[in-house]
């Protein structure tokens, strides 16, 4: 096959799927939760409503502000420390992960090494990442889970605050690593609603599995262009997923998932 710019024997990268990480590919045992207590506790003195908030959908400085704004601290206060906090948030983080991948709490969710795997063999596919824990953090989780597929671009928390921003980012990077030629097609990967829109935001195809908190319905309703219980039949969210990105030879069908 001839690669975009004449170059032959490359196979042109055609699809760019890229995952969410908590809820979608792995569970932590609250590790995420813990270490951002620390390291907040640590630089502002104070966790802010930490035990009920909502993490799922947000970014990792999102998260950051948003607690602290509740617990009463300015805005200005919270942003001129905010760098201060990630170090001390991976350093307890990696401490509360290896803790918990030794009692073997760190769960990786049904069907996602198989699916990882069977995509990562299609020459003409890359997997990435869209997430919006800070790249760091993002790599720790994957590590502990015991997670090997190569990740080779991505948008993350520490690029934006703002998810659909992180998006944005993303696709960009996406098209300048495939390199001259058609831009490949963009699958976004998660579990929850706001994943499925920075997906429909920019223009990707929006898969959702309701393996976080949000169920079928709530990520139909969300506009997914699929939507799975779970990743346990990988040769139906396989052919979905290639067939979103046009991509020959589907496995399990394309008319897979529940649609939108």
């Amino acid at each position: 096959m001839r690669a975009p710019g004449g170059l032959k024997g490359v196979t042109a990268i055609k699809l760019r799927v890229l995952f969410d990480i908590d809820g979608t590919l792995l569970l932590t045992d609250g590790a995420g939760r813990a270490a951002l207590g620390r390291a907040l506790e640590v630089i502002y003195g104070t966790t802010g409503p930490l035990a009920g908030f909502n993490f799922h959908g947000k970014t990792d400085p999102q998260i950051v502000v948003e607690l602290l704004t509740r617990a009463g601290v300015q805005e200005a206060e919270i942003r001129s420390r905010l760098s201060s906090v990630w170090p001390v948030y991976l350093e307890a983080l990696e401490r509360e992960l290896e803790d918990r991948r030794l009692r073997g709490r760190i769960v990786l969710l049904p069907g996602v090494r198989e699916l990882l795997a069977r995509l990562e063999r299609r020459p003409e596919v890359r997997l990435g990442l869209l997430t919006g824990n800070i790249e760091p953090a993002a790599r720790l989780k994957l590590t502990a889970a015991g997670v090997s597929a190569r990740f080779d671009v991505g948008g993350f928390g520490s690029d934006s605050e703002v998810r659909i921003e992180i998006a944005r980012i993303a696709v960009d990077r996406c098209r300048s690593a495939s390199g001259p030629g058609a831009a490949p097609a963009v699958v976004v990967v998660g579990d929850t609603p706001e994943d499925v829109a920075c997906a429909l935001a920019v223009g990707a195809t929006a898969v959702a599995v309701a393996t976080g908190r949000h169920g079928v319905a709530e990520l139909e309703a969300a506009g997914a262009d699929a939507v799975f219980e779970d990743f346990s039949d990988t040769g139906r969210v396989v052919g979905f997923v290639l067939g979103a990105g046009g991509v020959a030879g589907l496995e399990g069908g394309a008319e897979s998932g529940r649609r939108r």
